[in-house]
């Protein structure tokens, strides 16, 4: 069984909420999930490659047979996350949600939200000494909440759509830290600090009902004002600050810090017209954009955790990872951020990056492709010569080489064509289009391509107008392109 639990974001309220005053904040559909396949041999396996600190995945575990009775005959307990070590999304928390949601769901122990709640929060708060439970509120319950430290109070807020926009600093903040730093400034300075998170606490309960009514405007003011505060407590930086600005100048409503400061995220609140601008501005001033939205679904049971591509291939009847992670971009090519498989192939307003090779023989004709019928997109369509996606880390070229050796069991050298956005109704990519000869032998990747061909290209616009072969839509556009069609 796969558990998933949502990262979080904190939209008001930070380190007031650790004292009792309110914060809102926001799950994001940013996912961890921790898998549990029963094993029978009386051991407890932890896989958690992503996970820094497994000291939250051994105390779920503790509870969960302690207190909750669990009993079981060994098992083997996976972890996998997108945001773990980076971006201050809440991996923590998470992971102990997800931990032990996975291990009341196999073993039948009957566990509702709040008891769910109450167990990962003392679990946090032993391992970290401090912490108000916001966090574990937003992978418990997802959506956006409005809460009181300790989940005294723990209220959906139906905001609907948020205008959100967020910016990673590229710089890994420490929250236990920075929350025990702004103790001792309490201790040092107790009215001042007070009177900051009275203000806080003000700008929260002004935010709550902006954000209920729409006027996400005004609540873009109010963020301008919480930064005022979180500056004056000493947990903003001249990266925070550089990000803020930047954001605020391109035509954002408001910006702030998120989380504990000092590193990490920044938001802001930007019009629809005015968010390519933003995300533009964010990266240019040396941030990354990280694709998210708010307002995700709290801990879930998903699909069975696929462990290895082998077994993804046969649990979803796709040799393609769906988790594997793609660049993501704007419609200039600069990098926004990351994202797996699975979202970019069912989001078109993501625009990631992908490659193609239009491969030659001597004679000028053109190899064609049949798409395996296992593959996720537009299985059993006609393509063209070579093309996949440029993964993180990796170069345009790179990737077209690697396709050819995957694809076709080739490597030639290759020619730069020219870039291009495709569009349709399921997704949106950036091509990098190469062109290369070669005459064979050719050995196609039987779980990539089921078929191979070589055109004239004459009597590639006769088939094509004719619609007897039936073409990928990105393949149409790349032949338009390259003005074939």
């Amino acid at each position: 069984m796969t558990i998933s639990a949502p990262g979080k974001l904190m939209l008001f309220g930070e380190h007031a909420v650790v004292y009792g005053y309110p914060c809102i904040t926001t799950a994001v559909d940013s996912r961890l999930t921790a898998t549990i396949e029963p094993t029978g041999d009386g051991k407890v396996t932890i896989d958690a490659p992503g996970v820094k600190d497994t000291r939250f995945v051994d105390g779920a575990i503790t509870l969960a047979t302690g207190e909750w009775h669990i009993h079981h005959n060994g098992f083997r307990l996976s972890t996998r996350s997108p945001f773990s070590g980076c971006y201050g999304f809440g991996s923590s928390s998470a992971v102990t949600v997800a931990t032990l949601k996975a291990l009341a769901s196999v073993f039948h122990a009957d566990i509702d939200e709040r008891k769910l709640f109450d167990a990962a929060y003392n679990i946090v708060l032993s391992i970290q000494g401090i912490g108000s439970g916001f966090d574990v509120a937003s992978a418990v319950f997802g959506k956006t909440l409005y809460f009181v430290a300790g989940g005294k109070v723990i209220e959906p807020l139906a905001a609907g759509e948020i205008p959100l926009v967020v910016g990673y600093t590229k710089v890994k903040s420490n929250t236990v830290e920075i929350v025990n730093m702004v103790a001792e400034k309490r201790k040092k300075y107790p009215e001042k600090v007070d009177r900051i998170f009275q203000g806080i606490a003000k700008i929260v309960d002004q935010a709550k009902e902006k954000m209920l009514s729409g006027d996400w405007e005004r609540a873009g003011r109010l963020m301008d004002f919480d930064q005022e505060y979180l500056r004056d407590l000493g947990v903003s930086s001249e990266k925070l600050e550089a990000l803020i600005a930047a954001a605020k100048r391109a035509g954002a409503w408001g910006a702030k810090l998120s989380g504990a400061g000092c590193g990490d995220c920044m938001i802001a609140l930007a019009s629809p017209d005015k968010r390519k601008a933003v995300e533009e501005a964010i990266a240019h001033a040396g941030g990354e954009v990280v694709c998210v939205k708010a307002n995700a679904q709290g801990v879930r049971i998903d699909p069975p955790a696929r462990l290895d591509s082998a077994k993804r291939a046969g649990e979803a009847g796709t040799t393609d990872d769906q988790d594997e992670l793609f660049v993501v971009v704007d419609r200039n090519d600069n990098i926004l951020g990351y994202k797996t498989r699975r979202e970019c192939h069912h989001d078109p307003s993501v625009i990631h990056r992908t490659v193609g090779v239009l491969m030659y023989d001597a004679k000028g004709r053109l190899l064609l492709q049949k798409r395996s019928m296992t593959k996720d997109m537009e299985p059993g369509l006609w393509g063209i010569s070579a093309a996949g996606h440029v993964t993180r880390g990796q170069s345009d070229e790179e990737a077209a080489h690697r396709e050819l050796k995957e694809e076709l069991g080739i490597d030639v050298p290759l020619t730069f064509v020219k870039k291009f956005i495709t569009v349709n109704d399921q997704e949106s990519e950036r091509a990098a289009l190469y062109q290369g000869v070669s005459d064979g032998p050719f050995r196609p990747e039987a779980s990539e391509v089921s078929d191979i061909k070589f055109f004239e290209p004459r009597q590639l616009r006769l088939l094509a107008a004719s619609k007897s072969l039936k073409m990928t839509k990105a393949a149409e556009q790349t032949f338009h392109e390259v003005g074939i069609l």
